[in-house]
């Protein structure tokens, strides 16, 4: 269940948009605010989160629907489930300030979209859903902040800001 101080902000873009590097370039930069943050990635294809020949790549090769594994300072959960609650990952985070998510363009979370010209020319996210667009293209709403693709620090500026007042 989703913690009412957590804030959620989806980061979302058509494939190779560059959503990965602007989120590895954000958390640094929020961090160095003081701000937990944890991700969360949509992956539209099944994806394999172990690796061939550890102990729990062998456990769910002989058939367990689950494994867990941790350590003194870790723990991974791999489940096979599907149609998987985002509202139930979010509830895995209740000790962090922020969740971003990767991808989800279609949802509802507050979102910023990265609308590249190399991949993408117009935005795909409902306009009531983003509060920026990171983009090398004009302003498509003007009512909706925009940030050029080098404008990290200025976006995490705002996101800290955003986040303080919602």
């Amino acid at each position: 269940m989703k913690d009412p101080r957590q804030r959620i902000i989806a980061i979302s873009g058509v494939k190779n948009s560059g959503k990965t590097t602007l989120i590895t370039r954000l958390i640094p930069l929020l961090k160095e605010r003081g701000l937990r943050v944890a991700t969360i990635k949509h992956d539209g294809h099944d994806f394999e989160p172990d690796v061939e020949g550890t102990d729990t790549y062998r456990h769910r090769g002989a058939g367990a629907c689950g494994v867990a594994i941790f350590s003194k300072n870790r723990w991974m959960v791999i489940k096979e489930e599907k149609d998987v609650d985002i509202n139930y990952l979010i509830g895995h985070f209740p000790e962090v300030d922020l969740i971003l998510l990767e991808g989800f363009k279609y949802s509802d979370f507050p979102k910023i979209e990265i609308v590249r010209s190399e991949v993408s020319t117009f935005p795909l996210s409902n306009p009531e859903t983003v509060i920026a667009y990171v983009s090398d293209l004009d302003i498509f709403d003007p009512q909706i902040k925009q940030f050029k693709l080098d404008e990290v620090e200025e976006l995490s500026d705002y996101i800290y800001d955003y986040i303080r007042k919602n």
